[in-house]
């Protein structure tokens, strides 16, 4: 089996992190149109980087990039011990299979847990079964007792320019 490292992603992994992010939007494209390079540069800068930075874990073989996951420790929690929350996981197309995302998982369960966090919550796309497989198989629960929301487009425009 393939040993697959995992550390928090730094500065000098800002072009791995480019061209991850560019097949992460690539694979969630759909109908619309792929950021050019330069933009994914300067959204990773502003939202990785910049002032209310995002944390990155970041999955390699043999040194080399293969997936990320993108979180935040969130409070409060169970008991109020806080909690962290996977915003995305993302593995490479070739390097599916190899156990980057149960690396990946397993990588944020233990810093959660370093930090004082007692849950890892995230959610995956419907149609996302290989995703899904994974987290069944780790012993992630399903949490059918949860409505996920998402305010975007007109409704996100309206609300964010109302008066408070």
């Amino acid at each position: 089996m393939t040993r697959v490292a995992v550390r928090l992603a730094g500065d000098s992994d800002r072009a791995a992190l480019i061209a991850l992010f560019q097949e992460l939007d690539r694979f969630y494209a759909k109908d619309r149109p792929v950021a050019p390079a330069a933009v994914t540069a300067e959204r990773i800068e502003r939202h990785l980087f910049g002032d209310h930075p995002t944390e990155i874990a970041l999955a390699e073989v043999d040194g080399a990039p293969v997936g990320l996951a993108s979180f935040g420790m969130l409070f409060p929690g169970p008991g109020l011990s806080g909690h962290l929350q996977l915003k995305d996981l993302f593995v490479r197309d070739g390097a599916r299979g190899l156990g980057a995302g149960e690396a990946l998982i397993r990588f944020l369960a233990r810093l959660a847990q370093e930090r004082g966090g007692s849950r890892l919550d995230w959610t995956t796309e419907t149609w996302n079964e290989g995703a899904q497989r994974l987290y069944d198989r780790l012993g992630a629960a399903r949490q059918p007792q949860k409505v996920y929301y998402r305010l975007e487009g007109d409704a996100f425009q309206r609300l964010a320019k109302a008066d408070s």
